[in-house]
């Protein structure tokens, strides 16, 4: 038993460590980042939050690596990085550094965006209201349509205030040219003509139109009345037929017709029929004209209606002493026996 055992010959050191043997035992002298008796442990150099600004940490044999967050680098991502010196602000800006970042300040008005690069477009508000707009830095400035004014073209050019409105007619702006509101009894575009109230033709049935000024006057037909001769006359109410007639109005304006009674005529029925003018007498009977009919005064040996029967002498026996009776066309005539005479 005089050999001592080298308990390293079994290579019981691990991950590269150094085996030192011992009476009865060893020892092992570990490699930077491993552990334990026999170094089989890694060393987590994590543990120790080596890194900072909240980068992230990986572990290697032996060692580390730092994970930086933008903005800073290292090998702990100790160092801030300056965004600022790459003078990312643009238009007069003033860059802030900050922790990964960089803020701008825009110093000149007119100017947005995170690095001052946009020019502020006034014009986007479309503040122009009868116009073109043209932004320009920090402003705009607006060119005006035709009859308007103002910085934003807001305002409407009276058209009014140079006018050729005549007779007290009223001026009306209107965009780029006027109106003018004429008073009654004028017209034409600045009021400068009377007006002849009958180019209406306002004058009805044939009526004859007088202009007046801001008036006029209709002269109506026959058969019509009213301001403008719209209102037929009703001829049959002033009664004009006579001798009991009875009116009818014509179908024709300002016309009407009698319907007389028997024994008249005329247009208004005011003649009497003279009913002896046809002769109705016979025998030289006198006519006595009446209304509507006639009386026959007969000549001696006549009678009738129309004194067209003859009277007959010989029925009153005229002839005496027994002489014959002869009637005669009013009269009569005897004839005697002999030795009587008359």
């Amino acid at each position: 038993c005089e050999i001592e055992v080298d308990e390293c010959l079994s290579d019981p050191c691990h991950n590269g460590a150094t085996c030192v043997d011992h009476l009865n035992a060893f020892s092992c002298i570990c490699q930077d980042g491993f552990e334990g008796t026999t170094c089989e442990a890694n060393i987590n150099e994590c543990h120790s939050s080596p890194c900072l600004h909240n980068s992230s940490c990986a572990d290697l044999i032996g060692g580390y690596r730092c994970i930086c967050l933008p903005g800073f680098t290292g090998a702990r991502c100790e160092t801030d990085i300056d965004e600022c010196a790459s003078f990312p602000c643009k238009n007069g800006a003033t860059c802030i550094d900050q922790p990964g970042n960089y803020f701008c300040q825009c110093c000149v008005k007119g100017f947005a965006g995170p690095r001052c690069e946009i020019n502020v477009n006034e014009c986007s508000s479309n503040p122009c209201l009868h116009g073109y707009c043209y932004d320009i830095v920090d402003g705009f400035y607006c060119l005006c349509n035709p009859g308007y004014a103002g910085l934003k073209c807001d305002q409407d050019i009276d058209d009014c205030i140079v006018n050729a409105c005549e007779h007290n007619s009223t001026c009306v702006d209107l965009h780029l040219r006027y109106q003018c509101d004429c008073l009654p009894g004028w017209e034409g575009t600045f009021c400068e003509k009377e007006s002849n109230e009958c180019n209406s033709e306002p004058c009805k049935n044939n009526g004859t139109c007088m202009d007046l000024f801001n008036s006029y006057r209709c002269t109506c037909a026959a058969g019509w009345t009213g301001p403008d001769c719209s209102e037929d006359i009703n001829e049959c109410e002033s009664e004009p037929c006579l001798n009991g007639a009875t009116c009818y109005e014509s179908v024709k304006p300002g016309q009407f017709v009698c319907s007389c009674q028997h024994g008249f005529t005329g247009t208004l029925c005011e003649v009497e029929i003279n009913e002896c003018l046809s002769g109705p007498c016979k025998n030289n009977g006198t006519c006595l004209d009446l209304i509507n009919r006639f009386i026959c005064n007969c000549a001696p040996g006549y009678y009738g209606s129309f004194c067209e029967m003859d009277v007959n002498e010989c029925e009153t026996s005229p002839c005496l002493h027994g002489g014959s009776c002869s009637n005669r066309l009013g009269g009569y005539l005897c004839f005697c026996l002999p030795g009587f005479t008359g």
